[in-house]
C-alpha cells in the first residue's frame, strides 16, 4: 500500500513451501542444479519456496520506483536472512511462458530448471505439438 492514497494495493505476491525434486529432471539440468552444492550435501531433494502469485498494480509498473525489482529483493533476502524461514535453498516459480514474464524473472537471476521448453514437455508428458504454458524457474539463494 502507498502513503498518498492509502487503500490503493502496490503489489502482492504468495508463498508456500515446495521442493526441487531431481529425479524429475534430466541428468544435464540436475548437474547444472547441483554444480554450486558441495558433494555431500548434495541429493534427491531439496528445499524451495514457490512464489505462487505476484503482481505490481499497473500504475506501477514501467515505473522509476522498479517496485518488481523491489518486491523480488524483499522475496530473496527474507529468505537469505540468517532466520530463513523455511531452511530454504531456492525459490522457484512457474512463470507464464510468456516473454515480458520470463525476461522479468531473468534479470532478476532466476534460470529455466529445463534447458529447453522440448526438454520441459517431455518431463511433463505435454505432446510437442502443444503449447508449454509456462516454464519453472529457480533461484538459488546461496549464489551472488
Amino acid at each position: 500500500m502507498t502513503t498518498e492514497i492509502p487503500h490503493r494495493i502496490v503489489a502482492l505476491f504468495t508463498l508456500s513451501n515446495d521442493s526441487i525434486k531431481t529425479r524429475l529432471i534430466s541428468p544435464n539440468d540436475k548437474n547444472r542444479l547441483q554444480r554450486n552444492i558441495v558433494n555431500p550435501k548434495r541429493g534427491r531433494s531439496y528445499p524451495a519456496v514457490l512464489i505462487g502469485r505476484l503482481g505490481v498494480n499497473l500504475e506501477y509498473q514501467g515505473t522509476s520506483s522498479h517496485v518488481g525489482r523491489q518486491l523480488m529483493a524483499f522475496i530473496k533476502d527474507w529468505f537469505r536472512h540468517e532466520d530463513n524461514k523455511t531452511g530454504c535453498r531456492f525459490i522457484v516459480v512457474d512463470a507464464y511462458n510468456e516473454e515480458k514474464i520470463l525476461r522479468y524473472y531473468e534479470r532478476n537471476g532466476f534460470v529455466p530448471l529445463y534447458k529447453t521448453d522440448v526438454i520441459e514437455k517431455q518431463y511433463y508428458d505435454i505432446p510437442q505439438d502443444e503449447p508449454l504454458k509456462t516454464r519453472l524457474l529457480y533461484f538459488d539463494l546461496k549464489k551472488d
